[in-house]
């Protein structure tokens, strides 16, 4: 599990580099320190702010400074490891639902279709069409 998280967050982050010219590196911390957090549930604000070494407070407000919620955050996180898995065949939807933060598949399956319109399963044999 850690190892696949670490493996995707590594080739993420490394695509994503273009953006992180724009996305400030508190956002890019925290989305990093999310995605580890995620396997064990919804993360907690002051969890991931203790381990940026912030004060719940201060990461709240320099969260809002860059117009980000951490819901919001840890939201685009979710999404962004979920599209990223499903595009290795070697997690199933259920581990790729625990990897993301949800203790069931069908939660995750409802957010995904929420964020992208469509079921996990539909997505990756899109994916694996192209």
């Amino acid at each position: 599990g850690d190892e696949g998280i670490s493996q995707y967050l590594t080739t993420h982050l490394d695509a994503e580099l273009s953006r992180i010219v724009q996305e400030p590196a508190l956002v890019t911390q925290a989305k990093a320190a999310i995605a580890q957090a995620l396997s064990e549930g919804a993360p907690k604000m002051a969890g991931i702010a203790r381990g940026l070494g912030l004060s719940a407070r201060s990461f709240h407000r320099r969260l809002s400074e860059h117009g980000i919620s951490f819901q919001a955050l840890t939201e685009e996180t979710r999404r962004d490891l979920a599209e990223g898995l499903l595009r290795d065949e070697r997690h199933s939807l259920a581990e790729i639902a625990f990897l993301t933060g949800f203790s069931e598949q069908s939660a995750f399956t409802r957010a995904f279709k929420r964020w992208a319109g469509t079921t996990p399963a539909t997505y990756r044999k899109d994916l694996l069409r192209r």
